[in-house]
């Protein structure tokens, strides 16, 4: 059994070997057939290529004598319009000289290619003409150089405006830099007001504030005594005793006097109600203050001065008040 399946798969495979052979054989044919056929075109082509070769090179020989003729017609059509080119920019340039064409385009202008409408805008423009010299007896030559006078005249009031529209744009930013310098020079002085304040009040062992408002336009004055054991400020210097009073009004006085600048500085009474100690506190800060600053100082107090303290800087005139 294995031998007749063995002997059976060869002969199968043989006729099949035939069968592609057979139609490979009937493709080559066709293949030929097809290929003699694309050839018998190609020469056809080829023939109808050589004839309408033929029939171009006909052509072109006949068509030379119309182009030539052609391309004399279109250097004579260029020569005519560059003549007529001419002619208008001349014909233009002598009408410019009659009337300019400012004036053409101040009245109007002149769109209109047809005689007619000329005509009859040049009767228009004559009539306004009339109409306007009526108005205005000077002649057209006076009204143009008053026109000018009145546009040399606007120039220089224009320039003049620019100039003093950079000089208020110069002002604005200066403006602006000094406001902005001054807002941080009110807040470093109200600082430094406090601070020296404070630095007169504690030789008295007192401590105190300033506080300026200058959208309110006010000023207060705290103070704290040292014997103040509730650690609350006295707002109101109508709380505080005469000499404590007098002295805190002598250290705002000071510190003011710090900020300022003058050769010459006078007090009146500014002793009253104190005590010696207090007394000799404020003449020694006072004497410590004309010292430092360089300044001459007037005092004008019921009291004896004769305790402030000696310096070879230091220059006294003492003058007694007259008694009646």
């Amino acid at each position: 059994m294995l031998a007749s399946e063995s002997s059976a798969a060869p002969a199968s495979t043989v006729d099949e070997l035939h069968r592609d052979k057979s139609k490979l054989h009937d493709e080559i044919q066709e293949k030929e057939t097809l290929l003699e056929e694309l050839q018998k075109k190609v020469n056809e082509a080829g023939n109808k290529a050589k004839e309408l070769k033929i029939s171009f090179e006909n052509l072109c020989e006949s068509a030379k004598s119309e182009i030539d003729a052609l391309a004399e017609a279109e250097l004579e059509l260029m020569m005519i319009e560059k003549d007529l080119q001419e002619a208008e920019a001349e014909s233009h340039r002598k009408a410019s000289i009659i009337c300019p064409e400012s004036e053409i385009q101040a009245l109007g202008g002149c769109k209109e290619s047809d005689p007619e409408q000329l005509s009859a805008q040049l009767s228009r423009l004559k009539q306004r003409l009339e109409r306007e010299s009526q108005r205005f007896p000077e002649s057209i030559d006076d009204l143009r150089m008053l026109c000018e006078k009145k546009e040399r005249k606007i120039s220089r009031k224009q320039q003049t405006y620019k100039a003093f529209q950079e000089k208020l744009e110069a002002c604005e930013k200066a403006l602006e830099l000094r406001w902005s310098k001054f807002q941080r020079n009110a807040t470093l002085l109200k600082r430094q007001l406090t601070w020296q304040f404070n630095g007169h009040l504690k030789k008295k062992g007192i401590s105190g504030q300033i506080k300026v408002s200058y959208e309110e336009q006010t000023l207060s004055v705290e103070v704290k005594m040292p014997q103040d054991a509730s650690s609350s400020s006295v707002r109101d210097t109508r709380g505080l005793s005469g000499g404590e009073r007098s002295f805190s009004t002598l250290c705002f006085a000071l510190a003011l006097h710090e900020m300022t600048e003058a050769p010459f500085r006078a007090m009146d009474e500014f002793d009253v109600f104190m005590d010696a100690v207090s007394r000799k506190i404020s003449l020694d800060a006072i004497v410590d203050f004309a010292l430092t600053h360089g300044s001459q100082w007037i005092f004008i107090t019921p009291h004896d001065i004769s305790m402030v303290k000696h310096d070879e800087r230091i220059k006294k005139q003492q003058m007694a008040a007259p008694r009646g």
